[in-house]
C-alpha cells in the first residue's frame, strides 16, 4: 500500500514523463490529494503507478483536472480504462484540453463528452486555447 507522499510522487514522475514538464508540481499534487472533494483513480502495472485521473467534485458538477498514462505504456486502452472510472457518476462533468491534442478529444468524444466552448490562451508552455468539452448524466 503506497502512502499519500508516494502516491503523490508517482503522479508528478507520471506528469513529467507525459509533457515536457510537469504542470504541477509534487507539492501541489499532494495538496489536491488531500482535498475533501478530490478523488484520484490509479492505473498500476506490477508494483509501477502508470497512469491517473484526478477529479473534483463541485456543486452538482464533477471536473476533471487530470488525466496521463506514462508515454511507454499509451496506445494500449488505458486512457479508456481510466475514463470507465466516470461510468457512475450521474452529473455533468467538465474538462478542458489542449486544442492540439485531437487524440485525447476523441477519447472524450468516445465517453459522450461534447464541445461547448473555449479558453483563450488557457495553457502555457506553451501558450495555447482549451476547449471546454462536457459530459450530461447518463440515462
Amino acid at each position: 500500500m503506497r502512502t499519500l507522499d508516494e502516491k503523490a510522487s508517482a503522479v508528478y514522475d507520471i506528469l513529467s514523463d507525459v509533457y515536457d514538464k510537469s504542470p504541477w508540481s509534487e507539492e501541489q499534487i499532494l495538496a489536491d490529494m488531500q482535498q475533501d472533494n478530490v478523488d484520484y483513480f490509479f492505473l498500476e502495472d506490477e508494483k509501477e503507478l502508470i497512469g491517473f485521473l484526478s477529479v473534483q467534485h463541485l456543486v452538482g458538477e464533477v471536473e476533471i483536472t487530470n488525466i496521463a498514462v506514462r508515454k511507454s505504456y499509451q496506445g494500449q486502452g488505458l486512457g479508456a480504462q481510466l475514463m470507465a472510472s466516470l461510468d457512475d457518476m450521474d452529473f455533468p462533468i467538465f474538462l478542458e484540453v489542449r486544442e492540439s491534442n485531437k487524440s485525447a478529444q476523441a477519447l472524450y468524444q468516445k465517453f459522450g463528452f461534447e464541445l461547448v466552448g473555449k479558453r483563450k490562451r488557457y495553457y502555457h508552455e506553451p501558450v495555447e486555447d482549451a476547449m471546454i468539452m462536457k459530459r450530461e448524466p447518463r440515462d
